[in-house]
């Protein structure tokens, strides 16, 4: 009885703090929001990225990776349209899959959200330390990290970005949509100025896709061309301070992916048409060879510098600007996106409730912007660099929005009679393509990278432990916060284990002049690391399934899927060419691995479907979407639900 007033208590103070937000954001303020989130510094750094991996392909992989985001951008419109709420990226799958799904999944997206504003500091801090003059000619170390002077600055940007959401989201709205504006017009110019200078013969120089498809399917996650698209998310974050949130919100994802689509292939064509391969010192078509120079750490100030005409010279300098204004405004809009994804979580209830205090005067969730600051700048000192972080962040995000269509689905199939503003045609084959896609851009990544993302996650689960499953599983506290104990302290020491040995000992050999491991050394290596930390993340979620209560149960039915995939992409991975195995350089040889290109696509296609169908069904008609659809209805009677008995067996709830 208990934990159930728990819940309901929880879910009334949720409803209580989203009726305090201010709803003053219009279609246009929620489309900047998401444009200018995603014109940040990803256009500034990707293409350079993206060149090295894929060559002139990299366009291609700007189209394929603009083609997923799309289907998931279209799944959160309908959900953005019906779960108009502040947070819903990390509330939706809590109503449709409960607690457990929803803890991981809110996780993920959460270590993704907190640590983009620290990205975008560094972005700043970075261009403006690698172009001449020289702006900041101490903040970054010849390796291309930031010194403790750059770590400086980068905390006083988000220091700046704090200020900025503070005074509250009207002036947020307001002041995003003059910088926005700037951050279109630059790249714009950019794209007509360069294709003066546009060589076509750079599309053809080493060949149109020099190291083949996993080339370009590796540059999605690693180059950062996954990341710069995934500001499209603001409008549905922050939806609950919309004045029209059903019919704006939807409209502003997908006009603003659709831009952003646009743009990049056109930065991305400019770029490599432009380059001057004698005026960089690099051999015609050896794409390598970018990833080294100026041309890697400001790619279109130095390639416009490195033109020829003086007029392109004169304005690269307003690129310069663009290096502050751009990754700037990215910055202050992820943070306060990051804090409605953290206030969400408080919402919840996987995270203590004063982060769903609103301060009076601004309608802003205060606690939760403090909070978000603070880890995203100490996030700064174990990542100095800008490459170092996109392609973690770009993972965190995928997991958590590759849920959209199966919680999409799901809320069909079991609140049929929620209104939904905009109802997605063809929903389970844009699903489809949502999720399969976007779990290949897990994959795609680099073993390394994976490691990155999965430690994070299963050290972060114990937390779960800790707060929510006391209050809504039926177990005690004692028990639960044990339970969280051992498997953080087993967590930390098998992560430990498999940096030193997996991630430095061969798989990106960060120290090279180390021999790398026999086949069978790093064989033996990574199933004593993988079977541990499945081991270590099963067993005890098997324990509270024996110690919860019937909706304890059901919450951990629910989410076997998640576990299955997280596992699964990371095995496959191991075995394919994106492992770089058995030692440096396999990346983009498509010899390498034991599943070696293409017959590795078919097989983690066919894994990522069944998962995908395993994830649909393993939603249920959770308490907290039972609470939602009154609370819809409180709101606006014709935003609520028609009560459909069952809610799982209605006809055409998946099409």
């Amino acid at each position: 009885m208990a934990d159930a007033m728990a819940g309901e208590s929880q879910a009334a103070l949720a409803d209580e703090s989203d009726r305090k937000l201010r709803r003053a954001l219009s279609f246009q303020d929620l489309f900047m929001i998401s444009f200018g989130g995603v014109v940040g510094s990803g256009w500034l750094f990707a293409v350079s990225g993206a060149a090295v991996l894929a060559g002139p392909a990299s366009i291609v992989a700007w189209i394929i990776c603009g083609i997923f985001m799309m289907a998931i951008g279209l799944c959160f419109a309908e959900i953005a349209s019906s779960l108009h709420r502040s947070g819903q990226l990390v509330r939706g799958p809590l109503y449709s899959h409960g607690g457990f799904t929803g803890f991981i999944i809110a996780s993920a997206y959460i270590l993704g959200s907190i640590t983009v504003p620290a990205i975008e500091a560094e972005a700043v801090v970075t261009y403006l330390a690698s172009s001449p003059p020289g702006y900041l000619p101490n903040a970054v170390g010849s390796n291309g990290l930031l010194t403790g002077q750059g770590v400086l600055v980068a905390v006083i940007l988000m220091i700046g970005f704090f200020i900025l959401n503070y005074v509250g989201v009207r002036f947020l709205g307001a002041f995003n949509t003059v910088v926005t504006w700037w951050k279109f017009i630059i790249p714009a110019l950019t794209i007509i100025f360069l294709f003066t200078v546009y060589h076509e013969s750079n599309m053809t120089v080493g060949g149109f896709a020099p190291f083949g498809w996993p080339g370009i399917f590796t540059s999605i996650p690693t180059a950062g061309i996954g990341f710069a698209y995934l500001g499209f998310r603001g409008a549905a974050q922050f939806a609950g301070e919309a004045r029209n949130p059903q019919r704006d919100a939807p409209r502003a994802i997908v006009l603003s992916i659709t831009a952003a689509v646009i743009l990049y292939v056109l930065l991305q064509v400019v770029f490599i048409g432009a380059i001057n391969w004698t005026a960089a010192g690099i051999t015609p078509g050896n794409w390598l060879g970018l990833g080294s120079g100026p041309l890697h750490t400001a790619p279109f100030y130095n390639v416009m510098k490195q033109a020829g005409p003086a007029l392109l010279g004169g304005f690269a300098s307003f690129l310069l600007a663009d290096a502050v204004i751009s990754p700037s405004g990215t910055g202050w809009v992820f943070l306060g996106e990051a804090t409605r994804a953290v206030y969400g979580v408080g919402a919840d209830g996987f995270f203590p409730k004063p982060l769903l205090r609103i301060e009076q005067r601004t309608r802003i969730p205060w606690i939760a912007l403090i909070v978000t600051t603070i880890v995203g700048a100490i996030f700064i000192i174990p990542f100095p660099s800008w490459f170092l972080f996109a392609e973690f962040v770009t993972d965190a995000f995928a997991v958590s929005l590759i849920m959209g269509p199966l919680t999409l689905l799901a809320l069909r199939r079991h609140s049929p009679g929620m209104r939904r503003p905009l109802t997605l045609p063809a929903a389970a084959l844009i699903g489809a393509v949502a999720f399969i896609g976007g779990a290949f851009v897990i994959y795609w990544t680099a073993f390394g990278g994976l490691f990155y993302v999965m430690s994070v996650i299963f050290l972060v689960l114990p937390l779960f432990y800790f707060f929510y499953a006391p209050r809504n599983m039926g177990i005690s506290y004692g028990a639960s916060v044990a339970i969280g104990v051992v498997q953080l302290v087993l967590t930390a020491v098998i992560t430990a284990y498999g940096y030193i040995n997996l991630y430095i000992g061969d798989v990106v050999s960060l120290s090279p002049s180390e021999p790398p491991a026999s086949n069978s050394t790093l064989m033996t290596t990574f199933w004593i690391y993988y079977v541990a930390l499945l081991l270590i993340v099963v067993v005890p979620t098997l324990i509270v399934y024996m110690l919860s209560n019937s909706d304890g149960k059901k919450m951990i039915n629910a989410g076997w899927w998640v576990i299955v995939l997280l596992f699964g992409m990371y095995l496959i991975n191991f075995f394919s060419v994106y492992n770089s195995w058995p030692s440096v350089g396999g990346l983009l040889n498509t010899t390498k691995g034991y599943l070696p290109t293409p017959y590795d696509t078919p097989v983690f296609l066919v894994f990522a479907a069944v998962i995908y169908i395993w994830g649909i069904f393993s939603g249920y008609r959770t308490k907290d979407l039972q609470d939602v659809e009154k609370l819809l209805a409180q709101d606006d009677p014709r935003t609520g639900v028609e009560p459909t008995a069952g809610g799982s067996s209605a006809p055409g709830a998946m099409s």
